[in-house]
């Protein structure tokens, strides 16, 4: 009785290359694509941003809270709960905010954490110039 599936099937030397073609290019693209341990918080990868935000609580870098609040706008629900989770564990509150509420929901909790982050006199995370999150320096009199 023969074998049925794939392995029943002869291979040929296209199949063989395509194949062969085929990891190469699943590794060159693994080899291009950043690692979820780089880039912190500035990674637009969930995956990096879950890993900065452990990282901080971790080492309990208390002066990441500013970039940790703002993971709390992230699309993702894994990024939105590690960010409360650890806001709340670094701080011991959670202003109101629930990572599965609605959208207009998470932005006025987030509002608040950023108004919190404001009033702690933390630094504000990096931003483009174009930012309206935090209200612009004001020159010196």
């Amino acid at each position: 009785m023969a074998p049925d599936g794939l392995l029943a099937r002869p291979v040929t030397r296209g199949t063989a290359v395509r194949g062969a073609l085929a990891a190469l290019s699943v590794w060159a693209c693994a080899a291009c694509a950043p690692s979820a341990t780089e880039g912190g918080f500035k990674n637009p990868a969930p995956g990096a941003q879950v890993y900065a935000i452990e990282s901080a609580v971790r080492e309990e870098r208390k002066q990441q809270i500013p970039e940790i609040v703002e993971c709390l706008r992230s699309d993702d629900d894994l990024v939105r709960m590690m960010a409360i989770g650890a806001l709340e564990r670094m701080t011991g509150q959670t202003l109101g905010y629930d990572f599965t509420d609605p959208l207009p929901l998470r932005l006025q909790g987030y509002r608040r954490w950023r108004d919190w982050v404001i009033a702690q006199r933390l630094d504000p995370p990096a931003r483009p110039q174009s930012s309206t999150i935090y209200p612009p320096p004001q020159p010196p009199t």
